[in-house]
C-alpha cells in the first residue's frame, strides 16, 4: 500500500513538536517536507525547533524549509510565549542545539509549490500555524490551489470565543489575510480542526502523566517541553478547557487517520478582516444566508480513544 504523502507547515511551538513526533510514528506516512512559518516564535527559532525534533526522532533526512517571517499585512502580532516559552519549546536548556546546515536554502513557499506540482493530487498538507506560506504559494502559483489531495488545518473558531484575541483563534488572527485567502481560493478539499473541537477533546490528566511518564527519550523530551504549557492548563483559565489540550497533534492525528472523525459538517466559512474586535474571527454561514457552496468540512467529533492510542504510540 502506498504511503500517505504529508507536508507539515508549522510554527514549531510545543504542540507542533508533538505533532511532528506523532506523524513520524506512523509507518504508513511519508513526510515529504516540513515548512516553517512565523507564529508561536520568530522564524529562525521555528527552524531550530523543527530540527531539534527531527534530531530527537533520528529523522534529519526530512527536508526543512524556512518560510515567511511575518504576516502578509502589518507588523508581527503577539507571539505565544506565554504558553510555549520565548523559544517556542518551553525554554528547556538541556536540548542540544541542532545542526543548522541541515536547513535547506530553498524558500518554504517555493518548496510547497514544487512538491505540489511534483505530486499532484497526492499530498495531504497539514498547516498547524498561521497560513502565510500557503497564501503566498497561492499568489505565486494559483494552480496549486486545486492540486493537493487535501488540506487539514488547525485553526479558526466557530463560537466567536478567542484564545489570544477576544473573538479569534491564534493562527487565523496572526495572519487574517492569509486565512481568508486559503479558505476562499483553495479548491482542494479542506478540513478544519477548530479551537473549540480541540477543547472538547482535551486529554485527561491521568493520560497525560502516563504519556509523559514512559521511559523513552521521546517521552522525556515531551515531558520537558510541555512543563510550562501543562502548568498553564492546570490553572483552568476561563474558556481554556478542562484537561491537557494540545491542538496541533490532534489535527495531525485527524490528517493521518481520518476514520477517527465520527462527525463533521460541510459549510461555507470565511474570515472577518475589517472588524475592530472581530478581525481574524472565522465566520461560518451555518444557515446558507450567503448562498455560497460549502468550502470546508468542520470536524466536530473524533474518537478520543483512537487519538490517545496515536499519542501513546508516538512516544514509545
Amino acid at each position: 500500500m502506498a504511503k500517505r504523502k504529508l507536508i507539515i507547515d508549522c510554527d514549531a511551538g510545543v504542540d507542533d513538536a508533538q505533532a511532528i513526533i506523532l506523524a513520524l510514528s506512523h509507518e504508513d506516512v511519508e513526510v515529504l517536507a516540513i515548512t516553517c512559518v512565523v507564529g508561536n516564535t520568530l522564524i529562525d527559532q521555528v527552524c531550530v525547533n523543527v530540527l531539534k525534533v527531527l534530531e530527537l526522532c533520528d529523522r534529519t533526512d526530512i527536508p526543512v524549509f524556512k518560510g515567511a517571517a511575518g504576516p502578509l499585512v502589518g507588523e508581527l502580532k503577539k507571539d505565544a510565549s506565554h504558553f510555549h516559552g520565548l523559544d517556542g519549546l518551553g525554554e528547556v536548556e538541556d536540548i542540544p542545539h541542532p545542526d543548522l546546515s541541515l536547513l535547506k536554502t530553498e524558500h518554504a513557499v517555493n518548496a510547497l509549490i514544487r512538491l505540489t506540482n511534483e505530486h499532484p493530487g497526492e499530498i495531504t498538507l497539514v498547516p498547524i500555524g498561521p497560513l502565510t506560506n500557503l497564501a503566498l504559494a497561492c499568489r505565486l502559483d494559483p494552480t496549486i490551489c486545486s492540486k493537493l489531495k487535501e488540506i487539514v488545518i488547525m485553526g479558526g473558531n466557530i463560537e466567536a470565543k478567542g484564545n489570544t484575541f477576544v473573538t479569534a483563534e491564534f493562527n487565523f488572527h496572526f495572519d487574517s489575510e492569509a486565512a481568508h485567502i486559503v479558505l476562499n481560493e483553495f479548491t482542494s478539499p479542506i478540513s478544519l480542526v477548530t479551537w473549540e473541537v480541540c477543547l472538547q477533546h482535551a486529554l485527561p490528566w491521568d493520560f497525560y502523566y502516563t504519556y509523559c511518564g514512559l521511559e523513552t527519550k521521546k517521552a522525556h523530551f515531551v515531558k520537558k517541553i510541555t512543563r510550562a504549557s501543562s502548568d498553564f492548563h492546570k490553572k483552568k483559565f476561563a474558556g481554556m478547557g478542562v484537561g491537557y489540550t494540545s491542538c496541533d497533534p490532534f489535527a495531525l492525528g485527524v490528517a493521518v487517520q481520518p476514520d477517527m472523525v465520527s462527525k463533521e459538517t460541510s459549510v461555507y466559512a470565511t474570515v472577518e478582516l475589517h472588524g475592530h474586535l472581530t478581525r481574524g474571527q472565522m465566520v461560518v454561514d451555518w444557515r446558507g444566508h450567503l448562498g455560497k457552496k460549502p468550502n470546508v468540512k468542520i470536524v466536530q467529533e473524533v474518537d478520543l480513544e483512537a487519538y490517545k492510542a496515536q499519542m501513546m504510540k508516538s512516544v514509545q
